[in-house]
């Protein structure tokens, strides 16, 4: 019985996925907890982000930070992933089971009501999947309490503006209009301002709006007392009103934007599936893979081709030339199979990307990324492409060589 026992719990395999979000300090302790924990169970791991629909509004600090992380857990030896999804709890319940995950480990954040939607949800439905959380030892930096990048003034004052023509065109034909009517009109003004300047200016433009109303149409008139009690239901309605569609559209506009930039990707890839299928030699493999890059990216490339322990160019863009030291880090590319350089370990000072052209059972060759900016750091989006397209190539250089034998 006990050595059956111990057969059956050394057969037993981890699959731990550790979900990190943009707050940095924990997603670092988060990564080093799933870390240490994979050693110790000898676990596969997965380190997982669900980004939401507004992730195409946040900073390039916040997107920059997120590659860094995710490059940062690669070097630990863990497999890394990005998915879309508006529910993150749901989005990590349905990604565990589909992967065969027994851990999740989920960072415990200090609000209260986060906990309540992600965290609890996830303890309440994961059924046989253990759960750990990770506390937040230190308070965020102050300036990383805005992920989303910051609205500019003139968004505020644009909505003033809007208040203001609404009321000049109702006024004078108060006489004309049933308050209902003006209702809608300075509804209509939060919804353009929620379409065209997001959110907090059209929450802005809701209280601005109440205000006005108030103002203006009625008894007594500019006077922010209301004679009638029943006014200010009115008010209360207007505003809720005014939160909820400016709420609701602003959600319905970045998940549109975000299913945009999904179609981009699927269109890529088609553009470049089409030119692969067309290549008959991998010298047209290496060519459509460089045109495409170039097509959809601001960065120069080359595309090395491996011949027997070495690599040579196949193709370049006409700026990109390795010296020898990136032709030693494109070498250690090829023989580990690993994406190194640009800020990703062991060459964090390396100016090239480089990303193997490799299927499940051999490496065709190497695929080396310069940024044209300096400063520029892959977003988690481009390094998704980017593997994509190293993926399709391959395959493709695989359906060539097995074509010449």
């Amino acid at each position: 019985m006990d050595s059956s026992s111990d057969a059956d719990s050394q057969q037993f395999k981890h699959h731990l996925l550790v979900c990190i979000s943009t707050n940095t300090d924990l997603a670092k302790r988060l990564i080093q907890h799933g870390r240490e924990l994979a050693a110790k169970l000898q676990a596969d791991w997965i380190v997982l982000h669900v980004q939401r629909p507004a992730y195409h509004r946040y900073s390039k600090d916040i997107k920059d930070q997120m590659s860094q992380l995710l490059s940062l857990a690669e070097s630990y030896g863990a497999k890394t992933d990005t998915i879309f999804g508006a529910s993150v709890a749901d989005e990590i319940l349905d990604y565990a089971q589909k992967h065969g995950i027994t851990t999740v480990i989920l960072g415990r954040p200090r609000k209260a009501w986060i906990l309540n939607t992600v965290v609890r949800r996830v303890l309440q439905h994961s059924g046989e999947i253990d759960v750990h959380t990770v506390g937040q030892t230190a308070p965020p930096l102050h300036k990383r309490k805005r992920e989303l990048t910051a609205f500019s003034p003139l968004h505020y004052v644009y909505a003033l503006a809007l208040v203001a023509l609404v009321s000049i065109v109702c006024f004078p034909l108060t006489s004309i209009l049933n308050p209902a009517n003006i209702i809608l009109l300075y509804l209509l003004a939060v919804v353009a301002a929620a379409v065209v300047w997001g959110l907090w200016p059209a929450v802005f433009t809701a209280a601005v709006s109440v205000l006005t109303y108030d103002l203006l149409f009625v008894p007594p008139l500019f006077s922010i007392t209301v004679a009638d009690e029943s006014s200010i239901i009115t008010f209360i309605v207007l505003f809720i009103v005014g939160i909820l569609v400016s709420y609701l559209i602003t959600r319905a506009r970045d998940s549109a934007v975000a299913a945009r930039f999904g179609e981009q990707h699927i269109l890529t890839l088609f553009q470049l599936s089409e030119d692969l299928t067309a290549a008959v030699t991998i010298e047209d493999i290496a060519k459509a893979l460089l045109e495409n890059i170039e097509r959809h990216f601001p960065w120069e490339v080359a595309v090395l081709s491996k011949k027997g322990d070495d690599l040579q160019i196949l193709a370049s863009s006409k700026g990109m030339h390795l010296d020898e030291k990136q032709w030693a880090e494109a070498t250690w590319c090829l023989k580990t199979g690993d994406d190194i350089g640009l800020k990703t370990s062991p060459f964090t000072d390396s100016d090239l990307r480089f990303v193997p052209l490799k299927t499940a059972t051999d490496n065709y060759g190497i695929l080396a990324i310069k940024p044209v900016r300096s400063d520029e750091t892959m977003t988690i989006e481009q390094d998704r492409i980017l593997h994509s397209y190293a993926s399709l190539a391959a395959l493709a250089i695989n359906r060539v060589r097995s074509m010449d034998r």
